[in-house]
């Protein structure tokens, strides 16, 4: 079980509202509030939201590029034409890297139901226009009302998505788990990671499975993918990729990625390039 930590909470609607009544007014709603807002937003060079939380529901995508968040349970990438939902109080922190452009939408907690944990959904250009149109400042309450329910009726789950890699909570293996999430590159077997955690190899590859799901090696591999993802998504080479998450040649790399995403690096590559209705086919397959 996740230490339980006080993140810093916050509602974005609320300090929204706020600011269209004072600085830009708007017709958001008959009382006053937004029920659903779109931001979008540009970095520069890698920046990190640090751990927090919210009391609205979270829509979190990359328009260009990709991001890495990560939840007390949980590392996800979330490359473009991919969004991730993130339930109101879920604590979170967001990772931007250098060039990525990407669009927060936060929902009112309460107008959506069923959608209770961190889950990947797809990205329809339809919800982008829909999104887009609600930025409006003409909208009345009625036709803001309608897109913000047609709205929310894009929101679908994406099945079999596996761009999520699962962390272990005891704290010897977080350690282990968290050290190679900093460096994917790191090539120590099993047998050294539990010398250096003072347990048996038996125990280190029993644990880790009863609380990821994964053995060491699939939940390594998955990790390797994850970061291989999103150096892919911004445009690096293969070869720079395969030395980046720990393989001694591209060949070996494109097999164990090819196992794990059920596609090649270039493929998956392709799709990032072009995000629309390839990578949803391809995840959906």
């Amino acid at each position: 079980m996740s230490e339980q930590i006080d993140y810093p909470l916050s509602s974005p609607l609320d300090e929204l509202s706020e600011w269209q009544r004072v600085v830009r007014p708007l017709r958001v709603s008959a009382d006053g509030y937004l029920r659903l807002a779109t931001n979008r937003l540009s970095v520069d060079s890698d920046y990190t939201w640090e751990m927090h939380r919210h009391s609205d529901h979270e829509l979190l995508w990359a328009i260009d590029g990709v991001l890495e968040v990560r939840t007390p349970e949980t590392v996800y990438t979330v490359p473009s034409g991919v969004s991730l939902w993130i339930p109101s109080y879920v604590p979170h922190e967001v990772t931007a890297r250098s060039g990525t452009e990407l669009s927060c939408t936060w929902l009112v907690a309460s107008d959506v139901t069923g959608l209770d944990r961190v889950v990947a959904l797809s990205t329809p250009p339809l919800l982008e226009q829909v999104l887009d149109h609600l930025t409006r400042d003409d909208l009345t309450d009625a036709a803001r009302r309608r897109a913000e329910a047609f709205a929310i009726d894009l929101v679908e789950p994406v099945p079999r998505l596996i761009f999520d890699v699962p962390l272990p909570t005891t704290p010897w293996l977080r350690q282990i788990a968290d050290q190679l999430v900093a460096s994917p590159a790191d090539t120590r077997s099993v047998e050294e990671w539990a010398t250096d955690a003072k347990v048996s190899t038996r125990t280190l590859t029993r644990r880790f499975p009863a609380e990821t799901g994964l053995t060491f090696s699939e939940w390594r591999m998955r990790l390797r993918a994850h970061h291989a993802m999103q150096l892919l998504a911004l445009g690096r080479s293969i070869s720079f990729v395969s030395r980046k998450t720990g393989f001694r040649s591209e060949s070996a790399f494109g097999a164990a990625f090819r196992r794990t995403m059920g596609v090649t690096p270039g493929e998956f590559a392709s799709l990032i390039d072009h995000p629309r209705a390839p990578m949803t086919d391809w995840l959906q397959d």
